[in-house]
C-alpha cells in the first residue's frame, strides 16, 4: 500500500508530465494564447508548485515539468511551421529543444536551488552555490553560443 508520501511524489510526476500536454492543448483552444511569454510564466510559476507537490523528488518532477513544457512548446512550432507547408531540420528541431530546456531550467531555478541548499552547512552551502551558479552560467553561454 502506498503512502501519502509515496502518492504525492507519484501525483507530482503525473502533474510534470501533464504540465506540457495542458499547455499546449490551452495554446491551441485559445487563438489569443502568447506562446512564448505563458512558456517562461509557466516555469516562473507553474513549474515550482509542481516542485512542492513532488515531495522528495524534487528534481525529478523539475525536469519532467521542463521536458514537458518544452516538448509542447516544439510541437506546436512544428504545427505552426507545418501550416506553412515548410519543415524544419533535426538540428535545428535539437537546438529550439536546449534553448527551451535551458530557459525553463534557469526560469525555474531559484526553487531546486533552496531545497537542495537549505539542508547544507554554511560552508557546503556556499561550495554548492558556486558550482550551481557555474552550471548555469554554462548553460546560459551554451544557449548564447546555439542562438548567436
Amino acid at each position: 500500500m502506498l503512502t501519502d508520501l509515496h502518492w504525492r511524489e507519484w501525483a507530482g510526476m503525473v502533474l510534470a508530465t501533464a504540465l506540457g500536454p495542458a499547455f499546449l492543448l490551452t495554446g491551441i483552444a485559445n487563438p489569443n494564447f502568447i506562446l512564448p511569454a505563458t512558456y517562461v510564466l509557466s516555469c516562473i510559476f507553474v513549474v515550482p508548485l509542481v516542485i512542492l507537490v513532488a515531495g522528495r523528488r524534487t528534481f525529478l518532477a523539475w525536469q519532467l515539468a521542463i521536458v514537458s513544457l518544452s516538448l509542447a512548446f516544439l510541437e506546436n512550432d512544428l504545427r505552426i511551421v507545418a501550416k506553412y507547408h515548410d519543415t524544419m531540420r533535426a538540428s535545428e528541431i535539437a537546438s529550439v529543444v536546449f534553448v527551451l530546456w535551458v530557459i525553463g531550467t534557469l526560469f525555474s531555478l531559484p526553487l531546486p536551488v533552496y531545497l537542495l541548499l537549505r539542508p547544507m552547512s554554511s560552508r557546503k552551502r556556499y561550495i554548492a552555490s558556486i558550482a550551481v551558479a557555474a552550471v548555469a552560467l554554462a548553460l546560459w553561454l551554451g544557449m548564447k553560443k546555439i542562438t548567436g
